[in-house]
């Protein structure tokens, strides 16, 4: 007797790992610069940030709307990158060494990163992530030593991600026809995706594909 499920697609049974963290800060030129390596990782944590209101009349729930302002999380890495330190502004060289210190920026940026999934046929593929219009705080550093073994730190980077308006096919910021935008925090490309291979390479701006501006109306 033929297995039915034998012809159906293998699916992601786990995801695992992170590794290749980095980032990129807007450009001049209005565009965004090369991606910098932010060294190793240990942990991506993310969460949507969102909030429920129920409103009511004539004794019933009318609109039950749910607000997605975007996401948190928090990066935790083996080390403290100093040179994205030095691009939030919260680290500055100085004559003496490397100074901490107070802000007087909080620009946001693109982090990116790779996770791996296995399927059902115990096969792995890596899926690349960009987070879009992230800002952070200084990460927590914690150093303990213990007796006839290295303790290993690590240094969690809290992150917000508020995302950044997806654009139509002509370049132009993308409006439905009843006037919303698609706000995008997170894009991630598979290996059975177009342009996996080159994704990572630079900033990529989501775009709308072309059926769904047919079905919505086009770029503002």
């Amino acid at each position: 007797m033929t297995n039915s499920k034998a012809a159906t697609p293998a699916k992601n049974l786990i995801r695992f790992n992170i590794r290749n963290a980095k980032y990129a800060f807007p450009a001049d030129n209005g565009e965004y610069g090369d991606f910098v390596p932010m060294g190793t990782s240990t942990k991506m944590a993310l969460e949507t940030d969102s909030s429920e209101k129920e409103v009511y009349g004539d004794g019933e729930c009318i609109i039950h709307y749910i607000n997605e302002k975007g996401k948190t999380g928090t990066l935790t890495q083996n080390n403290i990158c100093d040179e994205y330190e030095i691009a939030c502004g919260r680290q500055v060289m100085t004559v003496d060494g490397l100074a901490q210190v107070k802000p007087t920026k909080n620009t946001p940026h693109i982090i990116y990163f790779e996770t791996c999934a296995m399927d059902g046929d115990n096969e792995i593929s890596v899926a690349k992530t960009m987070l879009y219009g992230v800002t952070s705080t200084r990460p927590a550093e914690n150093y303990d030593q213990n007796n006839g073994e290295i303790n290993e730190s690590s240094f969690d980077v809290p992150l917000k991600i508020k995302g950044i308006k997806a654009l139509a096919s002509d370049g132009k910021v993308y409006v439905d026809a009843k006037g919303n935008n698609r706000v995008v925090w997170q894009l991630t490309k598979t290996p059975d995706m177009e342009g996996y291979n080159t994704f990572g390479d630079k900033v990529v701006i989501p775009k709308m594909l072309a059926g769904a501006e047919a079905d919505a109306g086009t770029g503002a």
